[in-house]
């Protein structure tokens, strides 16, 4: 386990690099699932679902834990909201991504090979962080531990989940400008590798999703970051 723990902390310090790799290996030629059609429409469903999972973790309550000088950080222990349906929703929506692009690449090659690859990867981070967790935290984080699954949501507290919280909407929209820029590029560029779109038609939704992009990024270092005083 220490190893697969060293492991983890090495993919985390290395993860900007390492995991676009995997989004690469899409494009590797392979062969298909199922029809394309059939292919696209589950991809699409299960894409939007990863967003969905990373944009209701985001917008209900966030963690501030995107590492520090490379290294796994946590600033404090959230248990609540959708943390307290499972540990990790924010690596559980990153999951169904990425498994969601397999698909809607209808690239067996990637379903067979790489999503697993990936799926240790990430469960490698997850030993990493645990580790981190009950070294800060202690006794706190072990109890919450084994309460509450690691991945899949326990939805029989439901109900009880989301009491009090707040929908946050322009939260998801500053964290999360960046990421679904990068998805909806690569869903063209997969549309346009298997010569489902034309180029013009690639082109044409590059220029506007990047315009937007460019536009949330203005108004947030302009308006949202704009130092007081």
């Amino acid at each position: 386990m220490k190893y697969f723990v060293n492991f983890g902390n090495w993919i985390f310090r290395y993860r900007n690099i390492i995991f676009p790799i995997f989004y690469l290996t899409l494009f590797i030629p392979s062969p298909g699932l199922c029809s394309d059609k059939c292919s696209i429409i589950a991809g699409s469903l299960i894409i939007a679902s990863g967003i969905l999972v990373r944009s209701v973790t985001i917008g209900l309550e966030y963690i501030v834990r995107g590492g520090y000088k490379g290294k796994i950080y946590a600033e404090n222990l959230v248990t609540g909201g959708i943390y307290s349906l499972c540990r990790n929703p924010m690596y559980l929506g990153n999951i169904l991504l990425i498994a969601g692009f397999g698909i809607f690449a209808n690239s067996m090659l990637f379903v067979l090979l790489f999503l697993p690859a990936f799926l240790v990867t990430y469960l490698a981070i997850i030993k990493a962080e645990e580790s981190f967790l009950v070294n800060k935290f202690g006794e706190e984080y072990s109890r919450y531990r084994n309460s509450v699954n690691s991945l899949f949501p326990d939805f029989r507290k439901m109900n009880n989940a989301f009491k009090g919280f707040r929908f946050n909407w322009n939260r998801i929209l500053i964290k999360e400008y960046n990421s679904l820029y990068v998805y909806f590029c690569g869903i063209g560029l997969i549309l346009l590798y298997k010569e489902m779109i034309s180029f013009s038609v690639f082109l044409s939704a590059w220029i506007v999703l990047t315009f937007l992009y460019l536009t949330i990024k203005f108004v947030k270092k302009r308006y949202v970051m704009k130092p007081k005083g």
